[in-house]
């Protein structure tokens, strides 16, 4: 079933993604592994998780397609979210919405597209987890229950994650780090300790800029915050969850909260 956005509802819609602190973001192991898994059950060659903007689609995480972003005008998400929870186009060149889309035209067109949307706790549409084919075909059940429920976690660790930001801006260290310790975390805090330490200084300041205790931005914003470019931003935060060894945010945020490393 078709479902029309109205401007006011888009507004709200854009303000929610916005709030998940998420949009041009570096690369995840939770996501990528989603996207790999999707595109192999599947049997499809590219799989994207896409967030739909004003005027472009952003990819969280990409397998096969090679870029970070489109323009709205390419984007058969941007369709897609109007849709209740999925939509499937078995052929892109007999479909109205799809026929004149430049990424289903030229030397080597999509023929295919399957999409689930990616539907915040509120409801708003955010994007889609999705899977494109170089041919016509339609997905099996099994195939189109894995791309729905694979899309349900993406947007559960992507709430997640929001959470745990808000939770390590807003929480209360004690004024020492003398308090008692519960003996089954004992061996994560001195870990976690240990880890954090081989962080440059401009690593700890990016990771307290992505989730510290007094505020928690976007790449972009940090980029601004410390007069960097935004590539160089990427690179630390891939080398801060290296370091850290952990496969998303929210796992670094979890982490460093009951380590306490946060200034």
């Amino acid at each position: 079933m078709t479902s029309q956005i109205s401007p006011d509802q888009n507004t709200s819609r854009l303000a929610a993604m916005h709030a998940l602190k998420v949009l041009d973001s570096g690369s995840e192991k939770v996501y990528d592994e989603i996207t790999q898994l999707t595109a192999d059950l599947c049997e499809a060659p590219v799989c994207l998780i896409s967030l739909v903007e004003k005027d472009r689609q952003w990819f969280k995480s990409e397998v096969g397609l090679g870029i970070s972003e489109t323009t709205i005008e390419q984007s058969i998400c941007a369709h897609a979210i109007r849709q209740d929870g999925y939509l499937e186009v078995h052929d892109t060149h007999l479909d109205p919405r799809t026929v004149g889309n430049s990424l289903c035209q030229g030397d080597k067109p999509f023929r295919f597209y399957a999409g689930a949307i990616l539907r915040t706790l509120d409801g708003w549409p955010l994007g889609t987890l999705c899977v494109l084919d170089y041919k016509p075909r339609k997905l099996t059940g099994i195939q189109r229950r894995v791309l729905q429920v694979h899309a349900n976690s993406v947007t559960r660790h992507l709430e997640f994650t929001k959470a745990l930001m808000n939770r390590a801006v807003s929480i209360n260290y004690p004024a020492t780090q003398d308090d008692v310790i519960p003996t089954e975390e004992e061996q994560l805090y001195e870990n976690t300790k240990t880890l954090f330490e081989t962080l440059t200084p401009r690593e700890k300041e990016v990771l307290n800029l992505i989730a510290g205790q007094s505020q928690s931005l976007t790449s972009k914003q940090i980029a601004m915050e410390l007069g960097i470019s935004f590539r160089t931003v990427h690179h630390h935060r891939a080398h801060i969850m290296n370091k850290m060894e952990v496969a998303s945010v929210a796992e670094l945020i979890t982490v460093c909260i009951k380590a306490q490393v946060f200034s």
